[in-house]
C-alpha cells in the first residue's frame, strides 16, 4: 500500500511537467542559443527558430531560398543549403549560417532578419575576430572555372585566404596556397601588446600548380602581417602547422618529408613578439605528430606520437610554467585523430582522465611496428593489428595534474544497492565518442566535483550495451557511485541539483530525473511512442529547469513510415520543487548545504597546493537552489605533499619515486656553464601550486669547471652519485645506523645532507605508499570466454562521428 501512495505521489508531480513535441524535418546537428530565442541545424541543411526557449519552432528553410535566389537573380543552380551555424564570439546574436555552396548567410538579430551573401565561391573554416564584430576570415579553395576550360588555359586548385571587415557582405584575397591560418589576438589582454589585425598563416610563398595536400609539407611556411598580408613576416621556416593560444604559440616543424617527422617549437605571446624555443622533452623518438590537449592552468598538456603516423598509441607529456620543457606524464595513451582520449573535470584544478592501452599489449603492438620498420619503412606488420588495441582499453585519472596516474576506484554496490561481487576490478570511462556511441563523460564548472560517465566494471573497457552503465561522482573522480544500470545520456542543471536523463542504446519514450543526486529517480513519458534520443541540452547557464531532448523518431503517414527529427522541450518548474535553505548555516544541522573540500590521493582535503572549501547542495537534499549561489567559502595553502610534485625533464615516475630516464643521473655541466649549474633532484613543483614548507625536492647547486672550487664540488658530485647508489641498495643499514647516532651531530656537507634528506623522506613515502595502495594498478584475472566472441566483433570506428564539445583538442 505505500508503494501505490509513493506511485501515484509521483505521477501528480509529474502530471505537473511542462511538455511541448515538435516533429522537425531531421535530426539535429547543431544548437545555438541567443538568450530566450534558440536556432536549431537539421542534417538536411533547414534552420529552426524559437523565439520561446524553445516551446515552439518556425522553420526558416524558405527564407533563406528566396534571400539566396535575390543574390543569385533568380538562378537556382548555386544555392545549396546551410550546413553549419558560427555564432560570434563578440555577439552572440550575429550568427553566420555556412552554405554548401557559394552562398552564406547572416544574421545580426539571431535569425529575425536573414542578410543573403554572394562570395562568387564556396567559403569554409570561417573565424569571426575576438574583438572585432565586423571581421571575418574565411579560406575558399580556387577550382577550375568554365571560362578557363573553354579557353583551354591550365587549371590549378589551391587554397586562398579571404577576408571580410563588413560582415561578410564583401570579401577580397589576402593570401594563396595556404594550409592554416587563425586571427593573431584571443582576447583583450593580449590585443594590449599585439595589434588587433594581426593574422597569423602557414602558406607555400612560391606556389605553383595544384596545392599539395598531404599532412606534413616542408614548403609551408609560418607567417604573421599586421595590415592583412600587404607585408608579411617570416616566423618559422617550414612551420606547416601551429596553434596560438592566450599565453603560447606552437609551431610543428618539418624536419622529414619523407618520414612525416616533425619538431614543435614554441614561443610565449608577451609583447606580442615570439621568441622560440625547440621544446625540449624526455625522448628523441621519431615524432611524427602532435596534439595539444590541454593549456588552461598555466601549464601545456601534449600527446604525442613517437611510432608510425596512423599509430594508435601516444605519449602524454606535461610542460613546466614556461611551456618550453617537458616531461612524460602518461604512457601507451589512445590517440585520436586529431587528440588523445583525456578529459579536464571542469571547476576543479589539477585533475584529468585519459584512457590508455594495457602496458602488456601495447608492449606487443610497439615491439611488433619496429620490427616492421627494420624490414621496411612501415610495413604491413603481421600479428597484432591497430584495431586488436579496442579490446584493451583501461581508464585513469590523476589529481596533482599529472604526477602520478591511477585506475579508478570501483563503487561497492549497483545501482539497484546489490553487492558489486569482484574482488579484482577498476571502473574505465567512455570519454569520447569517436568510437561508439556511449555518452562521453561530462561535467560543469556550476557542478563542482559532480562528474556524470557511462562506463564498464572489469579488466577492461566495455563495448557491450548490457556491461556498460552510468555512474557519476560527486568527489572529482575520487570515489564512484554507479546510479543507473544500462547507458543513458544526461544533463545537469541547478549547480548540480538536478539530473536529467534518457536511454540512449534503444529507443525510448520516457526520461527520468533527479532532485538528489541520482539516490531516487522519477520516469516521466514525454511521447506517446518510442524514439532514438540523441542528447539533452539545457540553457547555457546550467542554472534553471527547462531541458531540450533532441533525437530522432519514426513516424507514419498513409501507410509509408519515414524518420523526423524530434525537439521536445521539457519545464520542471511547475513542479514547485521547495527552496533549498540554510545558506547562511552551512554544514549544520537543519540546512539544506553542507561544506566540501576537494582531496587528492595523498594529502587530505588538500588539491593542488591548497585547501579549498566550497559549499554546495547536500546530496539527499531534495531542493532548488536559486540562481545565484556562492560558492567558494575559503581558501588556505596546504603543507607540501609528493602529490605536490611531478618529475623533472629526465626523469620518470617509478614506484611513486621519480628517476632517471636512462638509469643514470645526467651531472655534465653545461656548454655555456658560467659560475655555478644544478642537478636537479628529479622533482619539480606543479606550475600553479601554492603549497608551503613540507616535502621539499630542491636541486644542487655546484661549481662551473673553470670556477676555482670545481675540484671540490666534482668530488661532492661523484661522493653524492655513490651515495645515492649506496643508500638505495642499503636502505634497512641506513635506517638502523640513524636509529643509533644523532643526526644533529654529524657535519652538514653536502654529500650528507643529501643523504640525510633521503633518509627523512624514506618513511613518509612509505606511509604515502600504504595509504594509495586501493588505487594502484591491480593485476587482474582475465574472464574472458563471454567477452572474447564480443571483443573479436568490435565494429571499426566512424570516422563521420563528431564530438560536439566546446573543450575538443586541436591537432598541430
Amino acid at each position: 500500500m505505500r508503494h501505490i501512495i509513493l506511485l501515484l505521489i509521483i505521477q501528480c508531480f509529474a502530471s505537473n511537467i511542462d511538455v511541448q513535441i515538435s516533429y522537425i524535418d531531421a535530426p539535429l546537428i547543431n544548437i545555438h542559443w541567443c538568450s530566450d530565442t534558440v536556432l536549431a541545424l537539421t542534417s538536411k541543411g533547414s534552420v529552426y527558430r524559437s523565439d520561446d526557449r524553445g516551446r515552439q519552432w518556425t522553420k526558416m528553410s524558405e527564407i533563406f531560398h528566396r534571400k539566396a535566389l535575390i543574390q543569385l537573380e533568380d538562378s537556382d543552380e548555386r544555392v545549396g543549403i546551410v550546413n553549419n551555424l558560427v555564432p560570434s564570439p563578440v555577439d552572440k546574436s550575429l550568427v553566420l549560417f555556412t552554405g554548401t555552396d557559394q552562398i552564406a548567410w547572416i544574421s545580426l538579430d539571431c535569425g529575425k532578419t536573414i542578410t543573403a551573401v554572394n562570395a562568387g565561391k564556396q567559403l569554409r573554416e570561417y573565424q569571426f575576430h575576438p574583438l572585432e564584430k565586423d571581421w571575418i576570415i574565411a579560406s575558399a579553395w580556387k577550382q577550375c572555372g568554365s571560362d578557363e576550360l573553354l579557353a583551354g588555359t591550365p587549371c590549378v586548385s589551391y587554397k586562398e585566404l579571404l577576408l571580410s571587415q563588413d560582415t561578410g557582405i564583401t570579401w577580397h584575397q589576402i593570401a594563396t596556397y595556404v594550409n592554416q591560418f587563425t586571427w593573431g589576438v584571443k582576447n583583450k589582454e593580449m590585443a594590449k601588446y599585439t595589434p588587433k589585425e594581426r593574422i597569423l598563416a602557414s602558406f607555400e610563398p612560391q606556389g605553383k600548380g595544384h596545392q599539395s595536400i598531404s599532412s606534413w609539407n616542408m614548403d609551408y611556411n609560418l607567417y604573421y602581417s599586421d595590415d592583412f598580408f600587404q607585408t608579411r613576416t617570416l616566423s618559422v621556416p617550414a612551420g606547416s602547422r601551429f596553434m596560438l593560444t592566450e599565453s603560447f604559440l606552437f609551431v610543428a616543424k618539418v624536419t622529414s618529408q619523407v618520414t612525416q617527422e616533425v619538431s614543435l617549437y614554441v614561443s610565449g605571446t608577451e609583447l606580442g613578439q615570439y621568441k622560440y624555443s625547440i621544446i625540449d622533452a624526455d625522448s628523441k623518438l621519431l615524432e611524427h605528430s602532435y596534439s595539444i590537449l590541454d593549456t588552461s592552468e598555466n601549464q601545456v598538456f601534449m600527446v604525442v606520437n613517437h611510432l608510425k603516423p596512423s599509430s594508435p598509441l601516444g605519449v602524454i607529456y606535461i610542460s613546466d610554467s614556461t611551456g618550453t620543457r617537458y616531461s612524460r606524464s602518461l604512457e601507451n595513451v589512445s590517440r585520436l585523430e586529431n587528440s588523445a582520449e583525456f578529459y579536464r573535470v571542469q571547476g576543479l584544478e589539477g585533475i584529468y582522465l585519459a584512457n590508455v592501452y594495457a602496458e602488456d599489449q601495447a608492449k606487443i603492438y610497439t615491439n611488433q611496428v619496429f620490427e616492421s620498420m627494420e624490414e621496411g619503412f612501415y610495413a604491413q606488420q603481421n600479428g597484432f593489428k591497430d584495431e586488436d588495441l579496442k579490446k584493451y582499453k583501461q581508464t585513469r585519472i590523476t589529481f596533482d595534474k599529472g604526477g602520478q596516474w591511477v585506475p579508478l576506484k570501483p563503487p561497492t554496490v549497483d545501482a539497484d544497492g546489490k553487492p558489486i561481487n569482484c574482488n579484482k576490478c577498476q571502473l574505465h570511462l567512455h570519454l569520447s565518442q569517436a568510437f561508439y556511441q556511449f555518452a562521453p563523460i561530462y561535467t560543469q564548472t556550476n557542478s563542482i566535483g559532480i562528474i556524470v560517465a557511462t562506463g564498464s566494471i572489469g579488466k577492461y573497457l566495455s563495448y557491450r550495451q548490457d556491461q556498460v552503465h552510468t555512474y557519476l561522482s560527486r568527489d572529482g573522480g575520487l570515489t564512484w557511485i554507479e546510479i543507473k544500470k544500462g547507458s543513458y545520456i544526461y544533463e545537469i542543471s541547478n549547480h548540480g541539483g538536478l539530473i536529467v536523463m534518457a536511454k540512449d542504446q534503444e529507443t525510448t519514450n520516457q526520461i527520468v530525473y533527479s532532485w538528489n543526486g541520482g539516490m531516487e529517480w522519477t520516469p516521466f513519458n514525454i511521447l506517446d511512442q518510442r524514439a532514438e534520443i540523441q542528447n539533452i541540452i539545457t540553457e547555457p547557464q546550467n542554472k534553471g529547469t527547462r531541458f531540450i531532448a533532441y533525437g530522432a523518431i519514426q513516424l507514419e503517414s498513409n501507410g509509408i513510415r519515414t524518420e523526423q527529427g524530434l525537439l521536445a522541450t521539457i519545464d520542471l518548474d511547475e513542479l514547485h520543487q521547495r527552496n533549498c535553505i540554510g545558506q547562511e548555516k552551512a554544514g549544520e544541522i537543519g540546512s539544506d548545504y553542507e561544506l566540501w573540500t576537494p582531496s587528492g590521493l595523498v594529502n587530505p582535503e588538500c588539491l593542488f597546493g591548497k585547501k579549498v572549501t566550497y559549499m554546495r547542495k547536500r546530496r539527499e537534499a531534495a531542493c532548488y537552489n536559486p540562481e545565484q549561489l556562492e560558492r567558494i567559502i575559503s581558501v588556505t595553502p596546504c603543507q607540501c605533499s609528493q602529490e605536490d610534485y611531478e618529475c623533472d625533464l629526465g626523469f620518470v615516475m617509478n614506484n611513486q619515486q621519480c628517476i632517471p630516464i636512462n638509469g643514470t643521473l645526467n651531472i655534465d655541466p653545461p656548454a655555456d656553464c658560467d659560475g655555478y649549474y644544478t642537478v636537479s633532484s628529479g622533482y619539480r613543483k606543479i606550475a600553479g601550486d601554492i603549497c608551503e614548507g613540507g616535502v621539499e625536492h630542491i636541486s644542487m647547486r655546484f661549481s662551473c669547471p673553470n670556477n676555482k672550487n670545481w675540484i671540490y664540488d666534482w668530488l661532492v658530485i661523484g661522493g653524492i652519485l655513490f651515495g645515492l647508489y649506496w643508500v638505495y641498495n642499503n636502505q634497512e643499514k641506513v635506517k638502523e645506523y640513524f636509529a643509533r647516532t644523532e643526526m644533529r651531530e654529524i657535519p652538514q656537507s653536502k654529500q650528507e645532507m643529501l643523504i640525510q634528506q633521503i633518509q627523512q623522506r624514506q618513511p613518509k613515502q612509505q606511509q604515502q605508499q600504504q595509504q594509495q595502495q586501493q588505487y594502484q594498478p591491480i593485476d587482474l584475472e582475465q574472464n574472458e570466454q563471454q567477452d572474447q566472441k564480443f571483443d573479436e566483433d568490435l565494429i571499426e570506428k566512424d570516422d563521420d562521428i563528431q564530438i560536439e564539445d566546446e573543450t575538443a583538442h586541436e591537432l598541430i
